[in-house]
């Protein structure tokens, strides 16, 4: 959600040349992504021992100050900072709320463990249907449009060596060319604008989701409590000698030597791979895959209700399939999870029915694609869901929620490996798309549309002048635009691990 207002920070309207690029910001969530893993493994037996009110107290401090962090970063235009403070501050803060409801509701409940931590983490999941609109109104809250000069066609403009743009009777006057995609996409309209005015939001944004996500999680954080040691529901009968009891368990640093925890490791890493790639761009994919084949329906508030169903979907995965789990076993959920496989593999072919059938037709590999897609995070939330009862099953409870901070290593690396992936494979198809579209230009229509030779390329794609947008605006008519294929081999290698898990 924040993707569009962090790339667009100077040029408001569209990116400018200083503005962060996508593969820049998606690394962001990774970092996060990261941190959840790392401060689970490296605080679970902290958590247990401090109990979880201090636990969730110091959670909620690091959520608020990694927003705070991210506002000023926003605002100082700091690529460090924001690292730092979404993904140090943020990532911590995340491994310690999660981490730490989770590990009191599984002893409140050791005879329904699938329901208990599936009730618990469908909150997370609900977090993520509730934060996009959420975001979406404060950083519409925070937007001031930049100033706007004229039309492409009414305004004299040159291109500086560096692939910049400025005005021609005012060169000290920098500018972006938005095109009518990327106007629409903030609700202004295609043309020029000077560079340096207007806000994207995002620095207001952060800093009022900071006070809002601080407060809640501190003030219910109070409220944790973990049951006294060797505590059971009434009527409830145990084998202490088995996992299913609260008083035994393997310790962590021997769990994972065993030889089920790597096997369970690869498992969680397959499975999450593609739902986090998805789920870290999901606006940004709907709105490059669909928006050019169904401009009237895939408009930003579509997008942003798509970013909602999803989390929607994450949060009713994850209390399903925990539930399901107490009845069907934890392994045969697992294996129902590789039914994504086809979903990630049939996608390209699902987008190029899309362009093929036009937009009259082009609804129904919509409806399949959002169906597809909400049944991988559905799935992906599953996981997650399953996974402390799983442990405390193979394992036993006592240690579970340390080996469970070591399992979730898998998800960090995950985290890590989906959304830098998305990154590069999306880079490399944008650029190959470029130069497919500038070839079908020919050298004397580029140069007269954008004021320098094709030999310039490189610069101008750095500075953010060369785009697709662009260069379709300029193409012969019937071009085919090739920005909804730029996710085919995202999709391709998503099965591919969905397969090997």
């Amino acid at each position: 959600m924040f993707q569009l207002p962090l790339s667009t920070l100077s040029g408001v309207v569209c990116p400018a040349p200083d503005d962060f690029t996508t593969s820049q910001i998606i690394p962001v969530f990774s970092m996060a992504a990261g941190g959840l893993g790392l401060s689970s493994a490296a605080l679970g037996t902290w958590v247990d021992k401090v109990g979880p009110v201090k636990a969730g107290t110091v959670g909620s401090l690091c959520w608020f100050s990694g927003l705070m962090t991210c506002a000023a970063a926003s605002h100082l235009h700091s690529l460090p900072l924001l690292y730092l403070g979404y993904g140090g501050l943020g990532g911590a803060a995340w491994g310690l709320l999660y981490m730490t409801p989770v590990s009191a509701t599984m002893k409140w409940f050791p005879d329904r463990r699938g329901l208990a931590t599936g009730l618990t983490l469908s909150a997370f999941g609900a977090g993520a249907a509730i934060a996009p609109p959420l975001i979406d109104f404060f950083t519409t809250m925070h937007f001031v449009a930049p100033e706007f000069i004229g039309s492409a066609t009414e305004v004299a403009l040159t291109t500086l060596p560096d692939g910049t743009q400025s005005l021609t009777n005012d060169p000290s006057t920098k500018v972006v060319v938005a095109t009518a995609t990327d106007a629409a996409k903030v609700g202004l309209s295609e043309g020029v604008y000077k560079l340096g005015t207007g806000d994207s939001g995002a620095t207001g944004a952060f800093a009022s989701l900071a006070c809002i996500y601080g407060g809640v999680s501190l003030v219910c954080s109070q409220f944790m409590k973990a049951p006294p040691a060797g505590w059971l529901p009434e009527g409830y009968v145990v084998d202490e000698n088995s996992t299913a009891g609260t008083t035994i368990g393997v310790p962590a640093d021997i769990a994972v030597r065993t030889h089920q925890f790597p096997l369970l490791w690869t498992t969680i890493f397959g499975n999450a791979i593609g739902g986090l790639a998805l789920i870290s761009s999901s606006k940004m994919i709907m709105t490059d895959i669909w928006s050019a084949n169904l401009p009237s329906v895939v408009t930003a508030s579509f997008a942003t209700g798509y970013v909602a169903a999803l989390g929607s979907a994450n949060s009713f995965g994850r209390l399903t399939w925990a539930v399901a789990s107490d009845k069907v076993g934890r392994k045969n959920a697992y294996s129902v999870f590789a039914l994504g496989l086809p979903v990630m593999a049939g996608t390209p072919y699902l987008i190029k029915t899309a362009i093929e059938s036009g937009e009259s037709s082009a609804m129904l590999p919509l409806g399949m694609f959002i169906g597809g897609s909400t049944f991988v995070i559905a799935n992906y939330g599953g996981i997650f869901s399953i996974l402390p009862a799983y442990i405390a099953d193979l394992y036993g409870s006592k240690y579970s929620n340390s080996i469970h901070g070591a399992a979730l290593t898998a998800w960090s690396a995950s985290a890590v490996c989906g959304p830098i992936g998305l990154a590069f494979l999306r880079s490399r198809a944008e650029r190959n798309a470029i130069e497919d579209l500038m070839n079908g230009l020919g050298d004397g229509k580029f140069e007269e549309a954008f004021g320098t030779s094709s030999d310039n390329m490189d610069s101008l794609i750095e500075s953010k002048t060369l785009t697709i947008t662009r260069l379709m605006e300029v193409s012969d008519p019937g071009t085919i635009d090739p920005t909804p294929t730029l996710y085919n081999d995202v999709f391709y290698a998503g099965a591919g691990f969905i397969a090997a898990a």
